[in-house]
């Protein structure tokens, strides 16, 4: 009966540690982060994401989760004038694997910047961050499309791999991470950048640190997160 109970213990903790997704999903949580220029520490931006509902499928216990992401410089306004927050979603399937929509995601930070009442569509982008993460493991690509006012802009997100875990200490606290690298390639609509980016994350958190590197892997930010508030 001990070694009854103990299998079932275990079992229990593999399942309470797979089901919680990389990501917050609790309502009414704001997420607040600062971006440093890593030459000088300076401040790039703050940036805030707030979780405002959840939602979930009954057909497949999957969960949608409405978020919005909020940067403002250090003079207190929106990035490139922006005004209000992008609104994005994020899906959680039963297992715990998140589901984002670049493509999607940059439609919404467009409108908020540029193009309130523009036309802008959107196809492919969506990236994967499965449930179980093991160090070693290559993560599925993703590129995505926007159309606008007759330009294009074309984003990919390749060579996504887990490199390892960490236990990362922030003004935040302190969170058991995964570490995750990807290289992205954005072009189009005057814009041509090309990034590396490792980004650790936590369980019911998401992003904790984020690590932006330019095109000869030379590392320019370091956005932390820096307070968690719950409402």
């Amino acid at each position: 009966m001990r070694y009854l109970l103990l299998s079932i213990f275990l079992i229990s903790c593999t399942v309470s540690l797979h089901a919680q997704a990389w990501f917050c999903t609790d309502e009414g949580t704001d997420l607040i982060y600062t971006r440093y220029y890593v030459k000088d520490s300076t401040v790039k931006w703050h940036h805030t994401m707030s979780i405002l509902g959840t939602s979930l499928d009954p057909a497949d216990s999957s969960t949608t989760v409405n978020y919005s992401s909020f940067i403002r410089t250090v003079d207190g306004k929106g990035l490139e004038n922006m005004e209000t927050p992008a609104m994005m979603t994020a899906l959680i399937s039963r297992e715990g694997d998140v589901i984002l929509d670049i493509a999607s995601s940059l439609v919404s930070v467009l409108r908020g910047v540029l193009w309130k009442n523009a036309k802008i569509t959107a196809e492919g982008g969506k990236t994967l961050l499965p449930s179980v993460l093991v160090p070693g493991d290559t993560l599925r690509s993703a590129a995505g499309k926007v159309k606008a006012l007759g330009m294009t802009m074309n984003v990919t997100v390749t060579e996504r791999k887990v490199l390892g875990t960490d236990t990362l200490t922030t003004p935040a606290g302190t969170f058991p991470c995964v570490i995750v690298s990807e290289h992205k390639v954005e072009k189009g609509m005057m814009r041509n950048r090309v990034t590396t980016a490792r980004t650790w994350y936590a369980r019911g958190v998401g992003m904790v640190r984020h690590d932006t590197y330019d095109r000869n892997l030379k590392l320019e930010t370091t956005e932390v997160l820096e307070k968690i508030v719950r409402k």
